[in-house]
């Protein structure tokens, strides 16, 4: 699998009286991702103000730690596509929230996939009036299969986001749907409701 980024370390100095202790701190970020069904949200404010005080730390350095876990979505490892293959028309079709939304077409890889995605319609919503907002995307297919967004262009009235899907999907996608999640970015306490999800079979 080819990774588009490297991790290194920030210093070589490491107490090892501590390892035990962060075993034990990444088992709980396990345990929390199965107990929030891998939804955890975000503590509230006043809430790491409290925890600061009660262990001796610094409410930005816990907020940090916590917007790390929050998004998870961009540590993860994505693959860029290599040896095109060819282009697999699609054209799937959905309506949702008066926008058209359709699976235009494929992009086959050796690896992966890139899937596009478009989007017609004027986006008629109070947080917006002339340009549609940025969304943060998310797509899901099944457990094995790897998903990305990885850009997107347009104006208010149609706009197209590309999808990065590893391994490779098959040339005949009629049996498989598509879970689109999006959500209002910057995200915020007051715009956490504005989201919302897109099948298309």
């Amino acid at each position: 699998m080819q990774i588009s980024h490297q991790v290194r370390r920030p210093t070589k100095h490491y107490d090892n009286k501590i390892l035990s202790l962060d075993e034990q701190l990444c088992a709980l970020i396990a345990q929390r991702k199965s107990v929030s069904n891998n939804n955890p949200g975000f503590p509230p404010i006043e809430q790491l103000s409290v925890w600061a005080q009660k262990y001796g730390l610094f409410e930005s350095y816990l907020h940090s730690v916590f917007n790390t876990l929050y998004n998870e979505h961009l540590h993860r490892p994505k693959v860029e596509p290599t040896k095109f293959r060819g282009l697999i028309p699609v054209m799937k079709f959905v309506e949702a929230d008066s926008q058209a939304f359709s699976i235009t077409h494929l992009r086959q890889y050796e690896n992966a996939t890139v899937l596009y995605l478009q989007a017609d319609g004027t986006v008629e919503n109070e947080t917006t009036t002339r340009r549609r907002p940025h969304l943060n995307w998310d797509l899901y297919i099944s457990p094995e299969y790897e998903c990305y967004s990885s850009r997107g262009s347009g104006n208010n009235e149609q706009w197209t986001q590309q999808f990065v899907i590893s391994p490779r999907l098959p040339d005949d996608v009629k049996g498989i749907t598509f879970k689109f999640w999006w959500r209002l970015m910057p995200p915020s306490e007051d715009s956490e409701d504005l989201g919302g999800e897109v099948i298309v079979k």
